[in-house]
């Protein structure tokens, strides 16, 4: 059964897993470390709660998995662009700069937000070029684009990261929240206009 399982993405959301991450780094990371760290944070979510922290789509690059939404953000992140991730984040050369902390984290639910410092802890002595050699050795998701880019579908994290008897349970469980959470943004949206 092909569920083609995705998230609407949450910029605010996204954004607060990025500056918690960045909160715990003093504020400051290269941003391709902080990109692999939020792909693995999101990895783990799904694999063990069926569930997306950044709500982002993702893809194979040459340097490993991206999330691929946030790396727009970053790339556009030089100068303020009117976005709530440039509100609180900045590219400098190649970090990632928390230039403002959100006035709360709302938007992550604190097993989130566990699941995002465990994975900072895994790596807090690992520089940017040894995750990607992490990611390259140990993700079965991950395929060498050799230049170009590659999907990596949220099956596909399922599949690498779950027995063969639970996948399609797991599947099926993330198909659901994926589209919980689209009703959720759709209601919160609607009570913005």
């Amino acid at each position: 059964m092909d569920y083609s399982i995705s998230f609407v993405f949450d910029e605010i959301k996204a954004t607060q897993a990025a500056c918690y991450l960045l909160s715990l780094n003093a504020g400051k990371m290269n941003y391709m470390k902080m990109i692999k760290l939020l792909y693995l944070a999101d990895r783990k979510y799904i694999s063990d709660y069926s569930n997306s922290i950044t709500t982002d789509s993702y893809v194979s690059m040459d340097n490993g998995p991206v999330t691929s939404k946030i790396y727009d953000l970053i790339k556009d992140s030089r100068t303020d662009n009117g976005t709530y991730w440039a509100s609180c984040i900045r590219t400098e050369e190649y970090d990632a700069v928390m230039i403002k902390e959100p006035r709360e984290y709302d938007r992550l639910s604190p097993m989130e937000m566990e699941v995002i410092s465990n994975v900072s802890q895994s790596f807090a002595d690992s520089g940017a070029w040894d995750v990607v050699k992490f990611c390259h050795e140990n993700l079965a998701e991950w395929q060498d684009p050799a230049g170009s880019t590659i999907q990596i579908s949220i099956e596909d994290i399922i599949r690498a990261t779950k027995d063969a008897k639970n996948v399609e349970d797991s599947i099926e469980e993330t198909s659901l929240a994926a589209h919980i959470q689209k009703l959720n943004y759709m209601a919160i949206k609607a009570r913005q206009l």
